[in-house]
């Protein structure tokens, strides 16, 4: 009755079947809808009032949501003793996002000054420095314990954001900032369906409907908005072709999304986020040029799609936040993508 290890076991076992009953994300964003009404509603003549409108760009809200997203990696990742297997990849993925995540914002906070503290001009230069490195010790603990598989996982994702920021701040690379964060967003659902339990969104093997389809809804958008990106309107296939072509990735993007429903199985996920980005990308290279908004309409809809996904209503009311603001509602332009 008082054995730990069953009250333990006892607790999670009632939290997956739970996760599995009513998946728990999609009533935070049922209970969120008055918060996201109000922001849909009031926030363009919000802004317009203390003036942060011409602040209100792409960059910045993909800056934030990369920020966000990072955060809720370390934050939110569960036990891994959680896990089915005991070897997993979990822990690398991990690593990845944040190193990427961080270099993005080094990148982008190149000309600011570190945010060190010096203290008095009359401490000398070792204590500040010593002040300095225990500060940044302190930070990074939760860093640490969000990789406690092995006894490396700390000092993998220590390594993985302190690199990242390094290299962001000290190299004269620039990345793009949609394709950075749809690249993020999209691994980072790709880990959540790897391992449900860890980011306590369900048991895989037994998700619902809902979790199937919101993840594939997910990555079906995150493809498009990336595809609206990085593929130039070039108008060089001819129509025929063009035709054939588009059936055939129909047929192979709707077949990968049936074997996904029966399988739950990550590789057929990428296979049809993959066929459809090639989908999209055809739509957008046939194209003889694109609406100047689409590209940023797609990318705010899929951080909508995301923050619900990983329960955060702060990134979703950034995508939110967008449409308001870019106040184009025209969806002539989206139906050519299929």
């Amino acid at each position: 009755m008082f054995d730990e290890t069953l009250v333990v076991a006892s607790a999670v076992s009632a939290f997956n079947n739970f996760a599995v009953v009513a998946p728990s994300f999609v009533w935070n964003a049922v209970l969120c809808l008055p918060l996201f009404a109000a922001i849909y509603m009031f926030v363009h003549r919000f802004s317009d009032k203390i003036g942060i409108k011409p602040y209100i760009t792409p960059g910045r809200i993909c800056f934030w949501v990369i920020v966000l997203t990072a955060l809720w990696v370390v934050l939110m990742g569960g036990n891994y003793a959680v896990l089915r297997d005991g070897v997993s990849l979990l822990p690398w993925v991990t690593a990845a996002i944040l190193f990427v995540s961080c270099m993005f914002v080094g990148m982008n906070t190149r000309a600011m000054k570190l945010p060190i503290w010096y203290g008095r001009q009359s401490v000398s230069r070792r204590r500040r420095w010593i002040i300095n490195i225990v500060v940044l010790a302190i930070c990074l603990i939760p860093v640490g314990l969000s990789g406690m598989l092995k006894w490396w996982g700390p000092v993998l994702q220590i390594c993985a954001v302190v690199l990242g920021l390094l290299f962001g701040r000290y190299t004269r690379y620039q990345m793009r900032a949609a394709p950075c964060v749809l690249g993020i967003m999209f691994v980072t659902t790709i880990a959540i369906l790897m391992q449900p339990e860890l980011w306590r969104f369900g048991q895989l093997g037994n998700l619902t409907p809902m979790h199937l389809l919101w993840i594939l809804g997910t990555g079906i958008v995150i493809s498009a908005a990336f595809a609206l990106s990085i593929v130039p309107p070039r108008k060089r296939i001819h129509d025929s072709a063009y035709i054939k072509l588009k059936w055939l990735m129909r047929f192979t993007t709707v077949l990968c999304m049936v074997l996904f429903a029966l399988t739950e199985a990550v590789p057929i996920f990428i296979a049809a986020a993959f066929m459809a980005f090639i989908l999209f990308g055809l739509s957008v290279w046939h194209a003889e040029n694109l609406p100047q908004e689409l590209s940023e309409r797609a990318l705010a809809w899929a951080i909508i799609l995301f923050g619900v996904l990983i329960s955060v209503p702060t990134i979703t009311a950034i995508g939110i936040t967008w449409i308001a603001i870019n106040g184009n509602h025209n969806r002539q332009g989206v139906g050519f993508l299929l």
